[in-house]
């Protein structure tokens, strides 16, 4: 028998080899503990990230092909809380934050306790541009004049401009990329659970988006499970939630064709039901490829009816 550390031990790293193979059978690729991703450093400078410890840890790494072959990469990021103070008179001192801290938050009480934790998901934008344009939240009084030489760009819509305020290289650009359209939509995903603190940033023609959604949404969790089944259905829900949050920010695109709104939704719910079917056949591949060790009761996981009304679900 394994020692109960071994078991979990165990447990764990079957996990994460299912995982993987769940992810490969989509046609994407899974890595967990991944690098830094590039676009963190423009977050960081611009204000939009945020660590009171100045470091991060990484949790997950997520790249494939999202609906219209757009490429995507998801990466789960989370501020590294600093330690205690040993002297319980400890006071923030502001001196302690570089100039891109203050300069985003101003003050200690708009500084969040420990940082940014969520998720930080980069599309390939299907408009080409040259400059840089970024959206974050509106801080009122807070709001600089320009963030790192980019100036602010006003907009005609008063509900957009009391949630966000927009600074780009290039004033015109910027305005063809934030259509009226895209400003709705972006409202709209504000009020949706996984829009928490949205903020955006246009650059090297992609579209990067960051959530500041802690742990309701976790695609890379290093949990432990027993049996098979336990496993598979908690990876699905997973996949269900980076479905889910895919369709979500896909939406946002601003230029959506002859196909209007409507149209565009039905086709991109037909792309991961689609996908939805092809997962079914690695579920049950791989419950012969990623079997439970030998010393454990086992359950079969053939009811794949089960899960299937679960995949297009967030888990909260």
């Amino acid at each position: 028998m394994l020692a109960k550390h071994d078991l979990e031990y165990e447990m764990t790293a079957q996990v994460e080899r299912l995982r993987r193979y769940i992810h490969d059978a989509l046609g994407w690729s899974y890595s967990s503990n991944f690098q830094r991703p590039l676009v963190l450093t423009p977050m960081l400078s611009d204000g939009l990230i945020f660590s009171r410890s100045g470091a991060f840890t990484f949790g997950g790494h997520v790249r494939g092909l999202a609906f219209g072959q757009q490429s995507f990469q998801l990466d789960d990021v989370t501020a590294v809380i600093p330690p205690k103070p040993e002297s319980h008179k400890y006071k923030y001192d502001p001196d302690e934050f570089s100039s891109w801290d203050l300069k985003a938050f101003g003050k200690e009480e708009t500084c969040p306790s420990n940082g940014f934790q969520g998720v930080i998901l980069s599309l390939e934008h299907h408009t080409a541009f040259m400059g840089k344009t970024i959206i974050r939240r509106d801080r009122g009084r807070l709001n600089p004049l320009k963030v790192n030489g980019l100036k602010r760009v006003g907009f005609g819509s008063l509900e957009f401009e009391r949630l966000f305020e927009v600074y780009s290289e290039d004033q015109v650009e910027a305005r063809d990329l934030i259509t009226p359209d895209f400003m709705a939509r972006l409202i709209d995903f504000d009020e949706d659970y996984l829009g928490r603190n949205i903020q955006c940033v246009f650059l090297g023609n992609k579209f990067h988006v960051s959530l500041d959604i802690d742990d309701r949404f976790d695609f890379s969790d290093p949990f432990s499970a027993a049996e098979y089944k336990d496993a598979s259905t908690r990876i699905v829900h997973e996949i269900g939630a980076i479905f889910y949050l895919l369709e979500k920010v896909q939406a946002l695109q601003a230029k959506i064709g002859r196909l209007g709104p409507d149209g565009m939704e039905d086709k991109r719910g037909a792309y991961y039901r689609s996908l939805l079917e092809n997962l079914r056949a690695a579920i049950s591949a791989g419950k012969a490829e990623f079997d439970e060790p030998s010393h454990r009761q086992v359950k079969s996981f053939a009811n794949t009816q089960t899960w299937q009304h679960l995949l297009l679900q967030p888990r909260v």
